[in-house]
């Protein structure tokens, strides 16, 4: 019985062997590929995206994450190419729409399935032309540098690498960007005998016009050869317009002031929101700026505070403006209503402490004589804002303290029966 058990012990033994060399050979390139792939995707940072890709994510990566559009330059395979550090320049050019650039493929003369990197400097305009000594490439001035990315070279030698993220080119509307791409541990490939004329593909959203190589970029030595092609394909997303899903207004407790309130579910080049009124005598007037959020995918709640209104119907609008000045309007679609003032009121000055200059503001229900004066803490008068005759409605007035001593103060309204005082700091 003894020798049986073990001879099943050492039949399991090597069952179990057996088991854990076939598991392990089953690990083939495709699988240790994407391990790579995951674990070179951890030195993507922020400074050089603008957002980092999870490391789970990276093999279910398709085409689409890096652009829903693309735009195939020379399919190669390349007929030229140069050495480690080498750049290739070529131009962007934005369709009416704008596009905004997220990822691409490109030659080199990597091993198969080897690693590289690629450093992006792109400048507003043109970024070719010259010879050595001249041109945009022989020089740094006007170039920005976008970061370092990773690049995995495709199956073939001196081929094209696989798909990889770049970081994110966005190009207005009909603007010309200039982009440089500098190869570090392998070289460019490209297709051309680097003469005239430059090669050029398009689609109705985006044009390349490709391209310049040299050998020592930035410089005004090394190589400069024109009319070398960039192959390989580039994706792209065209522009995510302002979507404005709300835009509503309430009358504030206070009863003198409206809030406006509107939510956007995508913004793209989005500079911000100019604020107008208008009431029923008067035309649209600018009361107002709201940042926006630049290019977001993110639901963004705004907000404004139209303060010291008098009682009467208002109009409000919306004008969305982007960083290259074209712009939108949103028109609210309600009239808002404020009805008669019913109590005084004397509001804390803002800033406060201040220096020098702070905004008094107050509000009268009725007409009546009002004054409004500033004291120091002895309670001299140290200044007259306000002396005369006001209709009912809502004021304000600058006090501006250069003159004065940085100290406490005190500011008294007296309109009709109405009488109040309020405490205030000067911090020089």
């Amino acid at each position: 019985m003894k020798q049986l058990c073990t001879v099943l012990l050492s039949l399991l033994l090597a069952y179990g062997i057996m088991f854990a060399q076939e598991s392990k050979v089953t690990i083939d390139s495709d699988v240790y590929d994407s391990m790579l792939a995951g674990e070179s995707t951890e030195t993507i940072t922020s400074g050089a995206y603008g957002s980092k890709l999870d490391q789970e994510s990276t093999e279910a990566l398709t085409g689409d994450e890096f652009g829903s559009h693309i735009l195939v330059a020379n399919p190669g395979p390349g007929n030229n190419g140069g050495s480690a550090n080498w750049a290739i320049f070529f131009n962007l050019i934005a369709g009416p729409g704008g596009v905004t650039i997220t990822g691409m493929t490109t030659a080199s003369n990597a091993t198969p399935d080897s690693s590289y990197s690629i450093e992006f400097f792109t400048r507003s305009g043109n970024a070719l032309g010259g010879p050595v000594g001249s041109g945009p490439g022989s020089s740094s001035d006007g170039w920005t540098s976008l970061g370092t990315v990773p690049v995995t070279q495709g199956s073939v030698a001196n081929g094209i690498s696989l798909l990889f993220a770049t970081p994110i080119i966005s190009i207005n509307p009909g603007d010309t960007t200039g982009v440089a791409m500098q190869f570090f541990d392998a070289g460019p490939r490209y297709f051309g005998t680097g003469t005239p004329p430059y090669g050029t593909y398009a689609d109705t959203n985006l044009t390349l016009i490709t391209g310049d190589a040299r050998s020592t970029p930035f410089t005004p030595t090394g190589t400069w050869f024109s009319s070398r092609e960039l192959v390989g394909e580039i994706h792209y997303d065209e522009p995510v317009p302002v979507e404005l899903v709300s835009f509503t207004a309430s009358v504030h407790p206070d009863g003198n002031a409206v809030e406006l309130s509107w939510l956007t579910a995508t913004e793209l080049n989005n500079q911000g929101f100019q604020v107008e009124r208008k009431t029923e005598s008067t035309s649209w007037d600018n009361i107002g700026f709201v940042n926006g959020y630049g290019t977001t995918t993110e639901t963004q709640f705004y907000s404004f505070i139209d303060q010291n209104l008098n009682s009467g119907s208002y109009f409000y609008r919306l004008k969305q403006i982007d960083f290259d000045g074209s712009f939108k309007y949103y028109e609210l679609a309600e009239t808002v209503e404020i009805g008669a003032l019913q109590t005084f009121y004397l509001s804390q000055n803002f800033p406060n402490p201040f220096n020098p200059a702070t905004i008094i503001s107050w509000q009268v229900p009725v007409d009546g004589y009002t004054t409004l004066k500033v004291y120091d803490d002895l309670g001299r008068e140290v200044a007259t804002l306000v002396n005369e005759e006001k209709p009912a409605g809502n004021y304000e007035v600058e006090f501006n303290a250069s003159e004065l001593a940085s100290g406490v103060y005190y500011y008294r309204i007296i309109s009709g029966d109405f009488v109040d005082t309020k405490k205030m700091i000067l911090m020089k």
